[in-house]
């Protein structure tokens, strides 16, 4: 085996971060211990966290942001380092880097901004306000602007919040025969996410750019989780302009990110962000980020070979699922990547008459255990009702080398220790009805809001409407005696607002505590109307 450190010469940080990641897949740092007892040691240790209170924890979650974005690479790492020593113009200094990486990429023009959803709202600035400087101090006042646009239904999220933010609207469509009217006068883009490039799409790429620039208005791509490839698979199937996430696929700083694409609409975001002083400079990219995501660049054109990197993960998978596996019910399938950017996954699933749990239970032993290990199946920030099933994906591109050995280990003991098939809760008798109509108190940090449900209860079922200040959802739950259990689901736009409700009956009231999902927690005080 090559070495990766040679005494006969300086060594440099970026040999000590690969020098630390091998002896640690090796187990020559830390011994004594087994292969799931502790977190792999990496650098100098955790300890830059816990002196804080933070324990870190093995990442199957891939790039999600409230869970630290992918692995960054050393390359990146040293550039973020050696951009520290030293001051630059912030405007010079991008004017420079941005060509450059548009170079690298083959594509026209480039703009660095502050992460994916940065580039979607700087983007969106370029489209809608044209670099006029009275209209980028205006906005979100959209009056005298064209600021409508086209959005593809099925690809819509939460991130187009990004989009709306500067007082866009959306007009969504969902299938080729809702384009023609969708476009109007005051269209300003047209937007999709990447899995336009699905082969299950109702609307292909080439149909909404063909639309877009039919109508004289360019078509932007939100391909965040995506790694960019040359040529661009966006760019080169009709897309004006797309934007990729720094800190995912890239393994570069989490905090920049690159739109691609049409050499005047990149420079007009360039102008409409920071550092200038418009709606866009809260969204700024420091200097070490930029040479960071350069970096990371660089090191994907030259020297990063894809498909071998892939391999390695589906040889993690192998490891993983030989050793659950041996449990009998667990089940686990690789899943290809569904478009050329975008990487495998492992499907992990067991029988619940064997394996007595739902997800978000393996997923909180494997939070709660030592090493911690964050994975899809743990539900805190996101919808809780998602993980009550019997399998979770992992993914891998978060995960350190010496990870997946002891991802085997943890989830073959959750798995081996599991009880066997739960059997059926046995409820109380509800104390009362809740048939008819409540007002509901929402009681958040700072304010407090009216709500309105229409419930009914049949038997220790709960269905009804629940309505907030500008969305509704169907309410589904239980009673319990006096005790009540349900949730709703609303949606403004792309975004769900999900509430999990739980409380008290007595009599015509009824109190409790409201969980918010990622947005924390509340309490609710409800009155028979």
């Amino acid at each position: 085996m090559k070495s990766t450190i040679h005494s006969s010469r300086t060594v440099n940080r970026r040999e000590v971060f690969r020098a630390s990641s091998f002896l640690a897949a090796a187990g020559l740092l830390a011994p004594g211990a087994s292969a799931a007892a502790r977190l792999p040691q990496r650098g100098k240790g955790p300890n830059i966290y816990q002196r804080a209170g933070i324990e870190p924890f093995i990442n199957l979650t891939s790039t999600r942001t409230m869970n630290g974005g992918a692995v960054l690479l050393p390359e990146v790492s040293e550039a973020i380092y050696e951009a520290s020593f030293y001051h630059v113009n912030l405007q010079e200094l991008l004017q420079k880097v941005a060509p450059r990486i548009a170079e690298l990429l083959d594509v026209p023009g480039a703009f660095i901004g502050s992460g994916a959803a940065g580039c979607l709202t700087s983007a969106t600035l370029a489209c809608m306000c044209g670099g006029d400087i009275e209209a980028l101090q205006q906005v979100p006042n959209t009056d005298g602007l064209n600021d409508e646009v086209v959005a593809f239904r099925e690809t819509s999220s939460i991130y187009d919040h990004a989009i709306r933010m500067t007082g866009a609207k959306m007009i969504n469509v969902a299938t080729v025969a809702d384009l023609q009217k969708a476009f109007g006068p005051r269209t300003c883009m047209a937007f999709a996410g990447a899995r336009i490039q699905d082969a299950a799409s109702r609307i292909p790429l080439e149909a909404l750019a063909r639309a877009a620039h039919d109508h004289g208005v360019p078509l932007l791509i939100d391909a965040a989780n995506e790694l960019p490839l040359k040529p661009d698979p966006f760019l080169s199937h009709g897309a004006d302009l797309t934007v990729y996430s720094g800190g995912k696929s890239l393994k570069g700083p989490q905090s920049a990110g690159l739109l691609l694409g049409r050499k005047d609409l990149t420079e007009i975001a360039f102008w409409s962000s920071a550092p200038h002083h418009t709606f866009a400079r809260p969204m700024k990219v420091s200097k070490k980020e930029v040479m960071g995501i350069l970096a990371a660049v660089e090191y994907l054109v030259t020297k990063r070979n894809m498909e071998e990197e892939y391999n390695q993960f589906k040889f993690w998978y192998r490891h993983i699922s030989d050793r659950i596996t041996q449990v009998p019910g667990v089940r686990t399938e690789i899943m290809e990547a569904p478009r050329p950017g975008y990487y495998p996954e492992m499907r992990v699933e067991w029988d619940q008459d064997r394996i007595g749990y739902v997800a978000r239970e393996i997923g909180e032993q494997l939070l709660h255990g030592e090493p911690r290990i964050m994975s899809t199946a743990y539900p805190k920030e996101l919808d809780p009702k998602m993980t009550e099933t019997n399998h979770f994906l992992i993914r891998p591109m978060a995960m350190w080398p010496e990870d997946y050995k002891v991802v085997a280990e943890r989830l073959y003991e959750v798995f081996k220790n599991a009880p066997g098939k739960k059997q059926p809760r046995k409820l109380a008798t509800p104390f009362g009805s809740l048939d008819g109509h409540w007002e509901v108190d929402v009681s958040y940090i700072g304010t407090t809001v009216r709500h309105t449900m229409y419930l009914q209860n049949k038997g220790n079922e709960i269905t009804g409407l629940h309505r907030g200040r500008i969305s509704q959802g169907k309410v589904k739950g239980e009673i319990d005696g006096d005790k009540v259990e349900f949730d709703s689901r609303g949606r403004y736009e792309a975004a769900a607002m999900r509430y999990f409700f739980k409380g008290t009956l007595r009599g015509d009231e009824m109190s409790g505590d409201l969980g918010l999902g990622e947005y924390g927690n509340a309490t609710w005080k409800a009155r028979r109307a």
